[in-house]
């Protein structure tokens, strides 16, 4: 084979390599490129336009009974947190109202207590108290509880004696009838005894009619035996019910006054927290954290009115809040909670950057535009911060009415998806009828 036959050879087969190496890359790169496109994932993001507004409202302080100025704690410009006092009013009137209830609240306590142990038949258990009020009131119901064991121990003695007494009777009465029983078993005896000898002769009969006297009048006293044994008998059976009633009467009184005792202690007991909550109010306290506006009382001794305001707090919360329009096609995809990055316009993005946000409330309907007609809905976004940082780091002022754009995150989305979403709505709209 000659030289040139080998070099027609070689120029033939070059172009083919390289013709297959071509092919070769670019079915390598678009493996590649189909293996990025699926497992590469994007957030799917939808974009709004807003602005920034006032994060909060200027918060009025007031009373709401009103009353005298005894202290103003607070001035203009000062930064308070809350709970923070600012006005103290004068508790005379209220403070009274509370203390009264509260001693009234204490005396039926331990009236309570006393009645509770009077009930049971136990010696009463008073709740310790420092207050020297509270303790006199105890002392006062011990003492009570001690006079009325004393009187229920007297009632019941003199019930115990009537009894006892009835019983007494009985076993004269038991002893009076055995007598008289005997006498008139004797005086039988005797009148059968001479009835015959009467019979025979022997004894005259006015023998035998003076023992039948005898004997008649004996069964008389035998029949009075029995009648008054009878009466001693009920006299026992009415003093054991007095002595029941006695009892029962006393445990009836001390079951009543117990009953009432609760009622008003329970009445008390319900009015003591909002006469607490009174005496808590006249102090006046910030009701969150800010910065003093306005103190608009000046005196002290001066009379506010109920409601009136007293003092102007400029709340103190850290974020912006950002109020966006998101057109309805993109609001299936917000949700509240939702993360946010906010770009102030006011500041290059790539040299400032953004601020991270959540959503905190989606607009319940569209609003429409009447100048435009464009509908959108309202989110509201707050920030994290509340400011951008220059390179030096110090802090971009950022104030209402500022413009920003708003890119809501959702979920991820891989790359493929996207590709692919013409195809999808094409496919699912080529064989509709119009």
């Amino acid at each position: 084979m000659s030289t040139t036959t080998l070099e027609d050879l070689t120029d033939r087969v070059k172009p083919r390599m390289a013709s297959s190496a071509l092919l070769w890359s670019m079915v390598a790169f678009f493996a590649i490129f189909l293996i990025w496109a699926i497992f590469t994932q994007l957030d799917r993001t939808v974009h709004g336009a807003g602005r920034v507004v006032p994060t909060a409202q200027l918060q009025v302080v007031s009373n709401l009974e009103g009353g005298i100025v005894r202290e103003i704690l607070t001035r203009p410009g000062m930064m308070v947190r809350a709970g923070t006092p600012l006005v103290r009013l004068d508790q005379t009137a209220t403070g009274s109202d509370f203390n009264a209830n509260q001693s009234a609240y204490d005396a039926l306590a331990a009236k309570v207590a006393r009645l509770e142990a009077e009930l049971a038949g136990r010696a009463p258990s008073f709740s310790a108290s420092r207050d020297p009020a509270v303790a006199q009131q105890i002392a006062v119901e011990q003492s009570l509880y001690l006079s009325r064991q004393s009187e229920l121990s007297s009632l019941m003695s003199a019930a115990n004696a009537r009894l006892i007494s009835s019983q007494r009777a009985v076993g004269e009465a038991e002893a009076n009838r055995e007598a008289s029983v005997t006498a008139r078993d004797a005086a039988k005896q005797q009148a059968d005894m001479l009835r015959p000898l009467v019979a025979n002769g022997i004894e005259p009969r006015l023998s035998l009619i003076q023992a039948d006297r005898q004997a008649s009048v004996a069964a008389s006293q035998v029949s009075q035996a029995t009648a008054g044994l009878a009466r001693a008998q009920s006299g026992v059976a009415e003093a054991r019910a007095s002595l029941a009633q006695v009892r029962q009467d006393w445990r009836a009184k001390a079951a009543q006054e117990y009953a009432e005792a609760q009622g008003q202690l329970a009445a008390r007991r319900e009015a003591l927290p909002a006469l607490e909550d009174r005496v808590s109010r006249t102090v006046v306290r910030a009701p969150l954290s800010g910065r003093v506006n306005r103190v608009l009382v000046s005196t002290v001794g001066g009379t506010v009115r109920p409601g009136e305001p007293l003092v102007e707090i400029v709340p103190n919360e850290r974020g912006l809040t950002i109020e966006a329009r998101v057109k309805p096609n993109d609001i299936a995809f917000v949700r509240s909670g939702q993360r946010a990055l906010v770009k102030i316009t006011a500041y290059d993005y790539s040299i400032y950057g953004g601020m991270e946000g959540t959503v905190i409330g989606i607009s319940p309907d569209s609003i429409q535009e009447e100048r435009t007609g464009e509908t959108y809905y309202t989110i509201r976004i707050r920030t994290k911060s509340e400011a951008l940082v220059d390179q030096n780091g110090q802090k971009l002022p950022i104030g209402p009415g500022m413009l920003a754009d708003v890119n809501l995150i959702g979920d991820k989305r891989s790359i493929m998806s996207y590709l692919l979403t013409p195809f999808t709505r094409l496919s699912e709209d080529a064989f509709r009828e119009r």
